[in-house]
């Protein structure tokens, strides 16, 4: 693939370890195109911080090449309240992943992993019937959370470039 940077947003959330979903995927992409080729970033271990990327069934991850780029900075999760539950009493959209990643030039993006819930799915506020589905504001207040929180400079490296990446479960009325 011509991807250096590909975030996952439903990978089964059983750790980083040799025997979690993510290290077997990454061993089954390096068996297949070559060993070192792929790699993984450990959340818990970036942001020292245990079930970061939250406690959910599945979660959102990264993989990338290591010979293409570099993790730089801090790994960082956006799991605050305002996010995770976008104002209704549960959690409803799992945490966001920053990464700063470096390429082979020097280059620096940070890449945002997102996972928001769902336009079929209940929340406590109804739908409107305005098209926009279940959970509207549910995903409008984590997007807000999310620009909020990427303008605090999560990873340290205070880079500009910013790919948001992931299910916002948004379109056409949204």
């Amino acid at each position: 693939s011509g991807c250096d940077v590909v975030g996952l947003i439903e990978i089964e959330n059983d750790g980083y370890g040799p025997e979690g979903a993510l290290a077997e995927l990454v061993d089954r992409l390096n068996a297949d195109s070559g060993a070192g080729m792929w790699d993984f970033i450990d959340v818990d271990a970036g942001t020292g911080r245990t079930n970061a990327a939250g406690v959910d069934a599945i979660r959102v991850a990264f993989i990338y090449k290591p010979a293409s780029l570099t993790p730089v900075g801090k790994t960082a999760a956006l799991d605050s309240p305002e996010f995770v539950n976008g104002g209704d009493g549960e959690i409803r959209n799992r945490p966001a992943i920053a990464q700063a990643f470096e390429g082979q030039d020097g280059a620096r993006f940070i890449a945002v992993i997102n996972h928001f819930k769902s336009k079929g799915s209940p929340c406590e506020i109804p739908d409107a019937g305005d098209g926009q589905g279940n959970c509207n504001e549910v995903r409008t207040r984590a997007a807000r959370a999310l620009v909020d929180w990427l303008a605090t400079d999560p990873t340290g490296t205070g880079d500009p470039d910013i790919a948001i990446l992931g299910d916002l479960n948004a379109y056409a009325e949204e």
